[in-house]
């Protein structure tokens, strides 16, 4: 009789433990989110430095422009354009100077139309109705003797504009006396230092490297480079 073969031993798999694993506490998932917000706010400054470093230069760039067609203008038609005191957007006379003659009687905005520049800096928004603010639109002033036709050599600066530097020093002399002020009001949107009010009888107008309190960007046409570009041209 054939010997019988034993049943081969069962294989016993081993009990697993039915404790649930092991989650975050509660002290840990706090130190992680306090680990998120650190390396996201470490990385949000550099960008808003940097969309702020190119909006500036954008608009520094549009302010040389600006320089450029103040002087081709003068070059065309003997004299500086008038400011533009229309505020209704759908006006046809909208962002086209005002005169000649002009009004001079307050600072007004620049006449982007009929320059063919830009209405506003980088930070600007447009107008929809005669209600709306000016944010970023340009700001302007041009002296009186400049914005009559025709400039010649010997036409001097009337309205004395000027403009200093942070502690006050003047920056334009009798010498580069401005005729023609450009100005942004900055990323902040608003007038900062002297340039919040001009009302008086010599404007003074502040320019210098941005700070905690002043953001604003000027441009200026002097006196002595207008003439020279006017030479130039064979408009003398």
């Amino acid at each position: 009789m054939p010997a019988l073969t034993p049943p081969p031993a069962r294989m016993h798999k081993p009990a697993h433990s039915s404790a649930p694993a092991r989650g975050f506490t509660l002290v840990e998932l706090a130190m992680v989110l306090v680990i998120l917000a650190l390396l996201g706010g470490s990385l949000l400054v550099p960008v808003a430095s940097r969309l702020e470093a190119r909006d500036r230069n954008a608009t520094l760039e549009r302010l040389h422009d600006i320089q450029l067609a103040l002087t081709g203008f003068a070059i065309i038609h003997g004299r500086l354009p008038c400011p533009s005191t229309e505020t209704d957007p759908a006006s046809p006379g909208y962002g086209l100077e005002d005169g000649p003659p002009c009004n001079l009687a307050r600072e007004g905005v620049l006449p982007w139309r009929s320059l063919a520049m830009p209405a506003t800096d980088a930070w600007g928004r447009d107008r929809h109705s005669a209600a709306d603010d000016w944010t970023g639109y340009w700001r302007y002033r041009v002296d009186p003797a400049f914005s009559v036709a025709p400039i010649g050599a010997a036409t001097t600066p009337g309205a004395r504009l000027q403009i200093r530097d942070h502690d006050g020093r003047r920056i334009t002399t009798t010498d580069s006396q401005a005729v023609a002020i450009v100005w942004s009001t900055g990323a902040n949107l608003h007038a900062d230092g002297d340039n919040t009010s001009h009302a008086s009888a010599t404007p003074s107008y502040q320019a210098g490297e941005p700070g905690a309190d002043f953001d604003d960007l000027l441009a200026w046409l002097g006196r002595p480079l207008l003439i020279a570009r006017l030479a130039q041209a064979g408009r003398l």
